[in-house]
């Protein structure tokens, strides 16, 4: 049960798991929500034939249908992101599921229980999952203080390593350009954010920001580009033409939260430096995977050492980071504890 096929974070975790687990010849269907009611901005592509939408999310219709759920054949039910699930019609036949099933096991997105009321209502602690599994360490505290040993830390997915030609996609693209390309992602709650400009040592990099629509402003050497959200593979072509994608999100709460930036999991098997705010909770898990600026002087000076082929050794403990988080590896992860389970 998670979002499929839509500008997600939670999708961006299910998809890599999905596509690896399907690889290894396991038969997998995908429980999603109905196109009148999804999580996420939009919705992308025709959805595979082992997808079937059944329900809506909790803050909406609060719709399930529970055929699916109690008439399918399944060993293991995956829950992904319970607080945007139908909780109520869903814990009425809980048990249900559970008689069948030979495990279910909830993947918790949740970021913190902190705050002035609580964040999920009494109702998201009443599952009896039989296992839970965090996928961020700074959950671990609140994750184990709730579940005890049923929870299990399994760290994000990242999607695989790859690459291609920067002057063969930039012509697929229409782009017509010849020095550095730093694409700019304003798409999703990432805003456009650049270097004082002209600057010494960027006088030949152009920026194209890649934004939804909103405001447009006229800065040198940049270029707007209004899109529609993008399929995995749209966004691909746009940062493997690029020679460095900056991501400015920022979120500084006054206690930590286990934020992060999906976007990141997504891109860096591109191979493409990526650079983000160093005050800002959603970058925290990749510290030294990532390029952080302080401000704009700062943004600078890296971009000259990205375009000077100075980030070798940030590219290589990227691909490090990718390696550990492959796909298969962070799907075969699950299949032992499911395999303990049962």
């Amino acid at each position: 049960m998670t979002a499929w096929n839509s500008d997600s974070g939670v999708y961006v975790h299910a998809k890599p798991l999905v596509e690896a687990w399907r690889d290894m010849g396991i038969d997998v269907r995908v429980f999603s929500y109905i196109p009148e009611d999804f999580h996420g901005r939009v919705l992308f592509g025709e959805d595979e034939p082992y997808v079937l939408r059944c329900f809506g999310t909790s803050t909406k219709t609060n719709y399930l249908d529970p055929r699916p759920l109690l008439t399918e054949d399944y060993d293991i039910l995956v829950v992904e992101d319970l607080k945007m699930l139908p909780m109520e019609p869903l814990s009425k036949v809980f048990n249900l599921i559970k008689r069948r099933a030979g495990a279910v096991v909830h993947i918790l997105h949740e970021n913190t229980i902190l705050g002035s009321k609580p964040p999920q209502p009494p109702i998201f602690y009443s599952f009896d999952w039989d296992a839970v599994v965090y996928i961020d360490e700074r959950q671990r505290w609140f994750a184990e203080k709730i579940y005890g040993g049923r929870a299990v830390y399994i760290p994000f997915p990242c999607y695989p390593l790859r690459d291609g030609d920067r002057g063969e996609m930039r012509g697929r693209l229409g782009l017509d350009v010849e020095g550095g390309l730093i694409l700019v992602y304003a798409l999703g709650g990432y805003s456009p954010y650049l270097p004082r400009l002209p600057a010494e040592g960027l006088e030949e990099a152009h920026f194209l920001i890649l934004s939804k629509g909103g405001e447009v402003f006229t800065y040198p050497q940049t270029e707007f580009r209004m899109v529609k959200p993008l399929t995995d593979e749209e966004l691909d072509l746009y940062v493997l033409a690029s020679d460095a994608v900056i991501l400015h999100k920022v979120r500084a709460p006054p206690y930590p939260i286990a934020v992060s930036s999906t976007a990141v999991y997504q891109l860096l098997g591109a191979q493409r430096p990526l650079l983000a705010p160093r005050l800002s909770e959603y970058f925290t898990p990749f510290e030294d995977v990532i390029l952080r600026y302080a401000d704009r002087e700062e943004l600078g000076r890296l971009l000259i050492r990205v375009l000077g082929g100075e980030v070798d050794e940030t590219l290589r403990r990227a691909r490090i980071f990718v390696e550990e988080r492959s796909p298969r590896r962070i799907a075969e992860l699950y299949i032992k504890l499911f395999e303990e389970l049962c």
